[in-house]
């Protein structure tokens, strides 16, 4: 019996299913073990914020609205015009750095490498 406790109550071990009721050391609900798909973790996040964003950001900049070289909007400000979280204003912002449609320069953040610097 306390091989099995044992095993059931280690932080790495799934809890088997032939375990009794209170389940001694037995997590309950959403844990350790849960998938970390999109939105599942973190309802209020829309698992589309990031690719919609960084859509609309390119677009901009293709169209000439950031010529080479203008500031683009920083994390925060990305995150209030789209009304989502910084974390997917900063994938996005790094999307296009990867794309490369920003460059990204110390201490003044995210900047525009013109419409022509990738045609796509």
């Amino acid at each position: 019996m306390a091989a099995d406790r044992a095993r059931v109550n280690h932080p790495l071990v799934r809890p088997r299913a032939d375990v009794s009721g209170g389940g001694h050391g037995v997590r309950q609900g959403r844990g350790r073990y849960t998938a970390g798909v999109a939105g599942l973790n973190n309802p209020g996040q829309d698992p589309e914020a990031y690719p919609h964003i960084h859509a609309v950001l390119a677009r901009r900049i293709r169209a000439g609205e950031y010529p080479a070289g203008a500031r683009l909007p920083t994390e925060k400000e990305v995150a209030d015009e789209f009304g989502c979280g910084p974390d997917d204003a900063a994938r996005a912002l790094r999307a296009l750095q990867r794309d490369g449609l920003a460059r990204r320069i110390l201490r003044r953040g995210y900047v525009s490498s013109g419409p022509d610097a990738h045609p796509g």
